[in-house]
């Protein structure tokens, strides 16, 4: 596959916010006002940042309680902001638990024919892979404009370790190196150095695709991915698919990022996460690194996906080798 690298982004650049799953308005009267609130304020951030912002024509829709537009609506949005010549990145207002239904509709022509920067997490797993897969383009795995795992929409958008990873990629044609560490990440499996690109996000979201013409090759890569609100069980069963994978053998590493609320509930005995990773990839001899900074957390690294990376396990760290934007 001919890797294709964004556009890096300038002061004064356009910046799209799309709604491809979760609906920035639901629920309660109040929730809907911090939601408008928290969406006002990412845009604060990024006019202070000296980027102009635009939103899609249908990010205040609402189809149901899990899904913004309707399915041509929210495709809609997609496929035009990356049509328009203007704007030169797009940004997911949130995550949630529908950009699947979007893909037959989505046109990967035009995100071929005008690569951009392309960001979200969670849900947009779903998206930043299938691009990938069917393009060649780099996304990246970095903040939501919303924090949607927390009713107030708390804005990673906020932090400076965030800001300064993702505008630190997206807006230097040089090599970022590495990634800075915001608590003690730790080494869970060893090995050699190695090298590999850089794919995954959520881990549900992305073995969703799997076995779909949306899914990558595994081959060579380094295989990244958080969660949320699931038992080492859960984690188990995720990882366990993950091994099965015809392919798995490609995988060359393995970065683990923040575990929210991923913790015993109804099992007393059962086994914890460091342990079903050890277990299920037993026979791999590849290195697993883990506590990363992304995910559903405040301060989150922004990954790319599709670039290469070092990822040595004697330092626990992580290394962007190459520009992320050209």
């Amino acid at each position: 596959m001919r890797i294709i690298k964004p556009p890096k982004l300038n002061r004064g650049d356009k910046i799209g916010i799309i709604t491809p799953s979760d609906a920035l308005l639901y629920e309660d009267l109040p929730s809907r006002i911090l939601r408008k609130r928290a969406l006002r304020k990412a845009i604060d951030i990024l006019e202070n940042f000296g980027f102009r912002v635009v939103l899609g024509d249908n990010i205040y829709k609402w189809h149901s309680d899990y899904m913004a537009g309707t399915d041509k609506e929210r495709a809609h949005d997609l496929n035009k902001m990356f049509a328009d010549r203007d704007v030169k990145a797009i940004f997911c207002l949130a995550g949630g638990s529908s950009s699947n239904r979007i893909l037959p509709l989505i046109d990967f022509d035009n995100i071929r024919k005008n690569p951009k920067i392309f960001i979200g997490m969670s849900d947009v797993t779903t998206l930043l892979t299938a691009i990938f897969a069917k393009t060649g383009l780099v996304t990246f795995h970095g903040p939501n404009i919303l924090s949607n795992h927390t009713k107030k929409g708390n804005l990673a958008l906020s932090k400076r370790y965030t800001t300064e990873i993702l505008f630190g990629l997206i807006t230097c044609g040089r090599s970022f190196g590495k990634i800075p560490q915001k608590t003690q990440w730790q080494t869970l499996k060893s090995g050699k150095t190695i090298v590999g690109r850089l794919l995954g996000g959520n881990l549900e979201v992305f073995l969703n695709l799997s076995g779909t013409g949306f899914f990558p090759s595994l081959k060579n890569s380094i295989i990244f991915w958080e969660e949320l609100d699931e038992d080492p069980c859960d984690l188990d069963f995720f990882l366990t698919h993950l091994r099965l994978l015809p392919n798995a053998y490609g995988i060359k590493g393995m970065v683990v990022g923040k575990l929210l609320r991923c913790r015993d509930r109804d099992y007393k005995n059962e086994l914890k996460v460091e342990q079903v990773l050890i277990e299920v990839f037993k026979d791999f001899g590849f290195p697993i690194i883990h506590k990363v900074n992304f995910g559903h957390t405040k301060n989150q690294a922004t990954l790319p996906i599709g670039i290469k990376a070092k990822l040595n396990p004697r330092g626990a760290s992580l290394e962007i080798l190459e520009p992320a934007v050209s």
